[in-house]
């Protein structure tokens, strides 16, 4: 028995499958976010789908800025100072008084992006998760990390608060 599987970026032609085309991978991804996001949303309760999507979060970031992050707190004297030194390399970095936030003003995630129409408020976990892996890799230990403003929800700029 045969199961032919779906892949977002593949197209099936004759008996083998090839990529599809750059616009044509798009649309079909966006679906295929579309529909994932509409069954999380749906089949699954609030804290499960967070879970989820953070975890894809974390999966999704970079080790190239975890080692950057690493090396500004192995070089601080205090807390303090790996937010100031991160935050010379890492421009969506901000401190307001006691308050530590990432910025964006505009969603980068690269899935999503030109996405037609409205995507679930959900999706934005995948992001927290992304901010939550950052912080927790370079300080190796536990942070929460708030979703305050989403450019998915409307707002003009995504902004993470990040509690140490």
């Amino acid at each position: 028995m045969r199961f032919d599987f779906i892949n977002p970026f593949m197209e099936k032609s004759g008996n083998h499958y090839k990529y599809r085309k750059r616009d044509n991978r798009m649309k079909h991804l966006h679906k295929w976010i579309g529909t994932l996001m509409g069954n999380l949303d749906q089949h699954l309760d609030e804290e499960t789908k967070v879970k989820v999507l953070e975890n894809c979060g974390r999966a999704c970031i970079t080790q190239s800025l975890i080692k950057k992050a690493k090396a500004c707190n192995q070089k601080a004297e205090d807390m303090n100072d790996f937010l100031d030194k991160f935050g010379k390399i890492y421009s969506h970095l901000q401190k307001k008084g006691d308050n530590i936030y990432i910025v964006y003003p505009k969603c980068y995630c690269p899935l999503v992006k030109d996405y037609p129409g409205d995507l679930s408020p959900s999706w934005c976990n995948c992001s927290r998760g992304w901010v939550k892996q950052l912080f927790e890799s370079a300080l190796e230990r536990p942070v929460q990390v708030e979703l305050e403003k989403s450019i998915v929800q409307g707002d003009d700029c995504c902004r993470f608060k990040v509690l140490l």
